[in-house]
């Protein structure tokens, strides 16, 4: 996809220059408490560590399944933090859980972040995992807790959640969510407010000292600048085409409202803000960033969404693979959420060295989270003594997840109530990669399940992806010369695994619109036309014979030539026939039993005819009709003619 390069994006650095009103209470951001350290001992700390365990800091990464795994990657690595999902919980009493945290903390060479999704609803690790229990509302959305038991009910029940978090050994949630979305049935909808800007900014002033009371949890305020109804970024690019003035005055009205109210963290959006930077997402842009620490003083932790998700792979892809790592330093994020630390760390030390990023901004940022660590009590004098890291398994390396894309589904496999649905394979013979899509059967798999493909025959991993909203998945694998028996799993082990066949690079596939059928069409239509206008003017059934001509050339799959587009033959178990199209930006699908993707497929490239519900028989028997009937008018003709 060709990202958008708006010449609106002068006039949007020029207002930035404007930004958001200033909020200078300093203060009230949960970064400059001081508890269990001192500021000097944090900058001691800072100006004597190596560049690579500082660096090590700056990340927050996926939990790796293996406990061993962790513990040595903790302390290898310096991580700031780890994320923790469903999988991570499961099967698991709430001691044996916090038992598992504390672990991992005693082998870290610094005190953890532990972070968690628990908005509530959908987004409640807590309960779908069954680490915990559905308590009335306690869990639910916030916006139902409003309606349902007014503001009180929405404060007390994060006060409540947040010393359980800290009971559990997690010590900072993705939440509250500062979104606001207008539509229904968008992909925020549900997990927003839902009372407009003004009472989502009044909520916000709540609900971030309940959530943070007492210094257990730190809360973060997402996703910056405003989701709105942008699309799903864990399948792919989403944009927004509100201007700087539009957000400063309607999405970023709560995010302010947070961060007055002290909120510790921000979260940066995966969105592409067009009329601010066209060319990068928020999570990469040094302009949205701009926004929060220039323009609206914040001087609290920001951190990127999760790396994994298909708009940033996606994203790096079109630039050459570019190290995202090292793009979401360059934009000011002081933690990068994802599992390539192995690389990235080495990236981002490379970048530093080379001049391409300062190190006095990795000291910022590291700084700041050593404060919001001992602003949570993490942190002790001996915490930030230099040892060396203790190795508790040699063999193990760290996780990298290397996801193709999006959102899969396995095919209609039960294990319990969960299920894997694989809806089909799609294919790009010039990129020679096959697309596996699918999905789970639990739409809170959102952003926290792991679905990997895997060889079947020789047990070797291929690729993962992560899965999106409402359970959907994408998983993108290289093809080759021989056909591949791919096992789709979940890190979730309540689902069972599925196998699935991607056909090879030279195997023989239906081909849509080839040249030599245009040819034989072509040809058939143009001796057809030759013969009519012989005897137009002599008989009247050139006209019918016309009107079969035009209805054969319809009936014949034709695609025009003029798409400034790329054009790749697909086929799967449900469609007959399509072609995935490549225009404007927009992935398109036109199938021969999908009229919705017809539909979308005419509508969104006006060159582009939709296929027929015939196939190549039908055609020829068409022609073939043709051709009779044309025969039989010259021959009426020559009879006349003779008597």
């Amino acid at each position: 996809m060709k990202i958008k390069r708006a010449f609106t994006s002068v006039i949007a650095g020029f207002s930035i220059a404007v930004g958001c009103l200033a909020i200078n209470n300093l203060s009230a951001n949960a970064a400059t408490t001081q508890n269990g350290v001192t500021n000097d001992q944090i900058n001691q700390y800072v100006n004597n560590a190596t560049l690579e365990q500082k660096v090590g800091q700056m990340y927050v990464s996926r939990t790796p399944q293996d406990p061993n795994q962790v513990k040595n990657d903790v302390s290898k690595y310096n991580l700031g933090g780890l994320i923790v999902y469903d999988a991570d919980m499961k099967g698991l009493t709430q001691q044996q859980f916090k038992d598992k945290m504390k672990s991992f903390q005693d082998s870290a060479q610094t005190p953890l972040l532990v972070g968690v999704d628990q908005e509530g609803g959908l987004v409640s690790r807590l309960t779908h995992s069954g680490l915990v229990q559905q308590n009335g509302n306690q869990f639910a959305f916030p916006r139902k807790q409003y309606e349902e038991g007014g503001m009180k009910e929405v404060v007390d029940d994060a006060e409540k959640n947040a010393t359980l978090l800290r009971s559990l050994g997690i010590n900072w949630n993705y939440a509250p969510d500062a979104d606001y979305s207008t539509k229904p049935g968008t992909f925020m909808w549900d997990r927003t407010f839902g009372q407009g800007y003004q009472q989502t900014a009044d909520y916000l002033s709540k609900v971030v000292p309940a959530w943070q009371h007492d210094n257990l949890v730190a809360s973060t305020l997402k996703h910056f600048p405003g989701y709105g109804d942008a699309a799903d970024t864990h399948t792919g690019f989403a944009e927004n085409s509100k201007s700087l003035t539009e957000l400063e005055n309607q999405d970023m009205v709560p995010f302010k409202a947070g961060m007055k109210a002290g909120a510790d963290s921000v979260m940066v959006t995966h969105v592409i803000y067009n009329k601010i930077d066209p060319e990068y997402p928020a999570s990469l842009s040094p302009k949205i960033n701009s926004l929060i620490r220039n323009n609206c003083n914040y001087n609290g932790v920001i951190v990127t969404d999760a790396l994994e998700m298909g708009a940033i792979t996606d994203f790096a892809k079109e630039h050459g693979n570019a190290s995202v790592d090292v793009l979401a330093v360059k934009a000011g994020n002081d933690m990068i959420m994802t599992t390539d630390y192995a690389t990235g760390i080495k990236e981002i030390v490379s970048a530093v060295k080379a001049g391409e990023i300062p190190e006095s901004q990795i000291n910022a940022s590291v700084t700041r989270i050593l404060q919001l660590k001992n602003k949570l009590g993490l942190l002790k004098p001996e915490n930030l003594m230099f040892r060396k890291p203790t190795n508790n398994n040699n063999n193990n390396t760290s996780t990298i997840i290397n996801p193709g894309n999006t959102d899969h589904k396995n095919p209609s496999v039960i294990s319990g109530n969960n299920s894997i649905t694989i809806s089909g394979i799609t294919y790009n013979n010039d990129k020679k990669v096959a697309f596996i899509n699918g999905k789970v059967s639990d739409p809170a798999a959102e952003g926290s399940m792991i679905m990997t493909a895997t060889n079947a025959n020789t047990g070797k991993k291929i690729t993962t992806a992560v899965v999106g909203g409402k359970g959907v998945f994408a998983i993108e694998l290289p093809m080759t010369n021989e056909v591949q028996n791919v096992k789709i799993t979940s890190d979730d082990d309540s689902y069972a695994a599925v196998t699935t066949k991607v056909e090879a690079i030279k195997a023989d596939k239906p081909v849509v619109n080839t040249d030599q059928n245009n040819k034989q069409n072509s040809s058939t239509e143009k001796q057809t036309n030759k013969q009519n206008n012989s005897v137009k003017d002599e008989v009247n059934i050139t006209l019918n014979t016309e009107k079969q001509a035009n209805s054969a050339k319809k009936n014949t799959q034709v695609v025009s030539k003029n798409i400034n587009s790329e054009k790749t033959t697909v086929t799967n178990p449900v469609y007959k026939s399509a072609i995935k199209t490549n225009y404007q930006g927009k992935n398109v699908i036109t199938t021969s039993h999908d009229s919705a993707a017809h539909a979308v497929a005419q509508k969104s490239n006006n060159n582009a005819k939709v296929l027929p519900k015939t196939g190549t028989k039908e055609n020829i028997v068409a022609l073939f009709g043709l051709a009779i009937t044309s025969t039989t008018a010259l021959f009426g003709l020559a009879l006349r003619k003779k008597n």
